[in-house]
């Protein structure tokens, strides 16, 4: 039941349509009953879109977070991008905190998410995650210094901590023609 939740236009297109169906009939045969409806209906659409707007499914939080974690790296705001990395993963902070330093991005987007699937039956909650970001900045990496844009192909796992909060447990990226043509790491 979650796809009604994200997709509002579901909510909209049915909601309209109850209410032409009514008022059509309303129109042809005057009757108070359909009136009523009618405005049954609209208090049922409003209240249909409202619960929308509050429930905030798990892939709209991911979904969120990715763009949190986006501004986070883009501000270079190395404790915040740090926060992101589950409590299980103190490698992967490890690693963070040898390579943070090196990066000093001026943009940091998603551009596409591919797929968000999430795991409800894990304990806790998981989720893997593939997307393509955009990043620029001046970059040192192995004696090497460049400055430019790149585009990366990212996958992370992701784990909802107690407190709703999703973090990365893992994460892999790449060109983004790995994706494109599916091919496994070598």
């Amino acid at each position: 039941m979650t796809w009604l939740c994200e997709h509002p236009f579901t909510i909209v297109a049915v909601g309209v349509a109850i209410l032409l169906g009514l008022g059509a009939a309303w129109s042809n045969t005057g009757r108070k009953e359909l009136l009523f409806a009618m405005v049954a209906a609209l208090v049922v659409l409003v209240a249909a879109i409202v619960t929308e707007r509050l429930v905030v499914t798990d892939r709209e939080a991911i979904e969120l977070t990715l763009n949190q974690i986006a501004r986070d790296v883009q501000s270079n705001n190395h404790y915040a991008v740090k926060r992101h990395i589950h409590p299980s993963a103190p490698e992967l902070k490890k690693k963070a905190e040898a390579e943070l330093p090196n990066y000093q991005f001026t943009e940091c987007r998603v551009t596409k998410i591919h797929q968000i699937d999430v795991d409800t039956h894990a304990e806790p909650r998981s989720a893997m995650v593939e997307l393509n970001i955009i990043v620029s900045g001046t970059f040192k990496y192995g004696g090497f210094e460049g400055t430019g844009t790149y585009p990366r192909w990212v996958r992370l796992h992701m784990l909802r901590d107690k407190d709703g909060r999703w973090t990365v447990v893992e994460y892999e990226h790449d060109d983004p023609q790995r994706m494109i043509m599916k091919q496994p790491t070598e």
